[in-house]
């Protein structure tokens, strides 16, 4: 009796490079909990992946805990501190986890977007380093600073930054210098230098 051939029984090749980019980064996640060898599968694939978008990761996250809040409350007994608590610690987990441990060095495209914190910025600066390619950044709700602005300045092939909030107005020259590379900037409410 022949048996059909399952997702785990394919090459890791194929895996990786056929399969795995039709999923969404919560898929992803799961996928790599089934077994070790899905779990190796989405880990080569998380190497290479050339985008992430860490809104949709962000708002499960959010909806899957706004399930559970009274769960939490009676936990941490105060409904604002758990909300906070456990969105930030869940989402700092999926970002080191799709980011394998700030490891990944072919993104071109990064975004993230989201209520709380999900990495924190000497992480982020890290992450961006190692990504000298990258075309399209945006950063939202994130704190701008003069040695973030000076990171993101350093990637040769930036061609869209976002970010949110505006920056203030003292990192403007670094901003401008961005603008002269040919990076087109935009900011959530506006666009940030004309």
């Amino acid at each position: 009796m022949s048996h059909a051939p399952t997702l785990t029984s394919l090459p890791l090749e194929v895996t990786s490079c056929s399969i795995l980019p039709l999923l969404d980064h919560v898929s992803l996640a799961k996928l790599g909990q089934s077994c070790t060898s899905m779990r190796s599968a989405v880990s080569v694939y998380l190497q290479t992946n050339k985008n992430l978008d860490m809104t949709a990761v962000t708002l499960w996250i959010e909806n899957e805990e706004s399930r559970d809040v009274d769960r939490m409350e009676v936990i941490l007994n105060d409904p604002i501190l758990s909300r906070e608590y456990v969105y930030c610690d869940r989402k700092k987990v999926a970002f080191k986890f799709l980011t394998r441990n700030v490891t990944v060095t072919h993104l071109k495209k990064l975004t993230m977007t989201s209520s709380w914190p999900m990495a924190n910025l000497n992480t982020v600066k890290k992450l961006i380093k190692q990504n000298k390619d990258m075309e399209e950044l945006s950063i939202v709700n994130m704190k701008l600073t003069n040695s973030l602005l000076n990171v993101i300045s350093e990637l040769p092939k930036l061609r869209y930054l976002k970010l949110s909030p505006n920056p203030p107005e003292n990192l403007f020259d670094i901003l401008m210098e961005i603008k002269k590379k040919g990076c087109e900037l935009r900011c959530c409410e506006m666009c940030c230098v004309e």
